[in-house]
Formats: C-alpha cells, sequence, structure tokens
C-alpha cells in the first residue's frame, strides 16, 4: 500500500476516533453514591489500540504517527471556544488528565516497533 492511502487512512481513522474518545472521556457513573469516571480510561484506551492497529496492520510507524498527529490536531480544536461559546474540554481534571495522559500515552505508543502480522503455517507441508 502507498504511503498516501496509509496517511489518508490513518488521518480518517483518527479524526473519527479522537472525535468520539474526545466526546466519551468525560462520562461518569454514579455507583453507590461514587463517582466512577470510566470514560478517561475507556477514552485512553482506545486511542492507543487503535493506534497499535494501525501500526500492525501497516506494518508502519507512520501510520501510528500520523493518527497520533490527528488526535493532536482533534483535541486541540476541542478545546478551543467556538463562537457560539461550545467547549468540549472544561478545566476539569479528567479533561486535562485526557490531554497530558494522551499525550504521553500516544507519543510513547508511537515509539513502539509495528509487531508482525502472524504466519499461517500450511499443515499439508508438516510431515509426521
Amino acid at each position: 500500500m502507498s504511503k498516501l492511502k496509509i496517511v489518508t487512512f490513518s488521518a480518517i481513522t483518527g479524526v473519527f476516533v479522537s472525535s468520539i474518545a474526545g466526546f466519551a472521556h468525560a462520562d461518569r457513573i454514579i455507583l453507590a453514591g461514587v463517582l466512577i469516571p470510566y470514560g478517561l480510561p475507556l477514552a485512553l484506551s482506545i486511542c492507543v489500540l487503535t493506534m497499535l492497529w494501525l501500526n500492525r496492520q501497516f506494518r508502519t510507524r507512520l501510520a501510528g504517527t500520523v493518527f497520533a498527529v490527528t488526535w493532536v490536531l482533534v483535541t486541540l480544536r476541542m478545546a478551543i471556544e467556538s463562537s457560539n461559546g461550545d467547549l468540549v474540554f472544561t478545566v476539569t481534571w479528567y479533561s486535562t488528565t485526557y490531554i497530558i495522559a494522551g499525550a504521553i500515552l500516544l507519543s510513547a505508543t508511537a515509539m513502539i516497533p509495528p509487531m508482525r502480522q502472524p504466519q499461517r503455517q500450511n499443515f499439508e507441508s508438516i510431515e509426521i
């Protein structure tokens, strides 16, 4: 696959996943009177796993790096107040944690070498 196709696919995937993760990071649930912010680890794990999948699928770190850059751009856009006054990332501990931890995790994930696809063995060629 050409580099242009890898970059395009990774950028489109990055916009889609980063937008969903950006909104999902603030999800919380109350169980037995305790507020549990499950959206933060969910959003970060979705981003990291998507990046690992892209690296493995295309066997290059380019796909993951493009995803990380796209995540940064989408996150910055969501952190800026629009002309209507809409703001996705408010000044809360989980929004700040999402931005800082996401940057650290995705930077670290970009350094991991891509895993190889498992090799399929031809069982007919194995002699018993």
